[in-house]
């Protein structure tokens, strides 16, 4: 996916390449909001959409669903905070949410309804994010999770981040025959992209928080690589550290990132073959297992 941030123009024979080439093109605001997405000619698999919209219906097989995504999200969680405190060992409350974050995911899979399942996923984020300030160390800080629009560059770049990441598995969905606004824990919503949104909540952690603390660490991106927005008054990235940013992402998306087993694979990889697994679950031909990742301390 080609991702265009702010007033970009592009030639009808440059459109019509990456639709012959099966590339899909992705317009984004200068603060870094989703504006639209051209898609090639997909796979119109009828009977797996209608496969899909039954499970959606149904809610105890949504539920199952959204149970196991969002457990996976809390693993993840908890195995970034395990990166930064090897890092740091002796800190009292990171130990303590690493603890919160199991009973979490207990809370999650004993949900028996989707408010209930909301409320949870909720909880374990707020608890997430109260201790991820300890693994910036650079001169770019996390203060707590704030957005809409964000206020600070770390915050900056884990929206940008969850936005880009987002519209990419909403394109894999797309190409792969499925419809990216009918999910099973996301309530569907004009304009919503309720599907690529459940799925990006396995990604959330384990991709971009990782991406971005590491882009922030090893000084890739600074703070004077920030501007306030005039339209919205948040904070967005110069076009300096656009150039910087979209480079060290695209890196990223090809870099192997370790699973539990000690199978490698890279994030464009794994992305591609969760998109191929929730098709197989919908149609009934495997049970959906989300990836486990293996954070093997890597937080810089």
């Amino acid at each position: 996916m080609i991702g265009l941030v702010g007033r970009v123009h592009v030639t009808r024979d440059a459109l019509l390449l990456c639709l012959e080439k099966g590339i899909s093109v992705a317009w984004y605001t200068w603060g870094g909001d989703f504006q639209g997405r051209l898609t090639p000619k997909n796979a119109r698999s009828g009977d797996l959409r209608v496969a899909q919209m039954r499970m959606a219906l149904d809610a105890s097989l949504s539920l199952a669903m959204a149970r196991k995504i969002l457990r996976a999200k809390c693993l993840h969680g908890a195995e970034i905070l395990r990166g930064i405190q090897s890092n740091q060992p002796g800190l009292v409350d990171l130990a303590t949410v690493i603890k919160e974050m199991a009973g979490w995911e207990e809370r999650i899979e004993a949900a028996v309804d989707g408010e209930v399942l909301l409320g949870y996923e909720g909880g374990a984020s707020r608890s997430y994010f109260s201790v991820l300030h300890h693994g910036f160390r650079g001169e770019i800080q996390f203060l707590g999770r704030k957005r809409r629009p964000p206020p600070d560059p770390a915050n900056a770049l884990l929206s940008f981040g969850y936005v880009l990441l987002g519209n990419r598995i909403a394109s894999l969905l797309e190409g792969r025959g499925l419809d990216p606004a009918v999910g099973f824990f996301h309530a569907p919503r004009p304009g919503r992209a309720s599907l690529s949104l459940d799925l990006l909540e396995e990604f959330r952690h384990a991709v971009v928080d990782r991406f971005v603390m590491r882009t922030c660490n090893l000084r890739m991106l600074r703070a004077d690589m920030f501007e306030t927005d005039a339209e919205s008054g948040g904070v967005r990235l110069t076009r300096e550290g656009l150039k910087i940013f979209f480079t060290a992402w695209g890196n990223y998306l090809e870099r192997p990132l370790l699973q539990a087993g000690g199978e490698k694979s890279t994030v464009n990889d794994l992305l591609r073959q969760q998109v191929n697994h929730m098709a197989m679950a919908i149609r009934g031909e495997r049970e959906y297992q989300p990836f486990r990742l293996d954070g093997e301390g890597e937080v810089p």
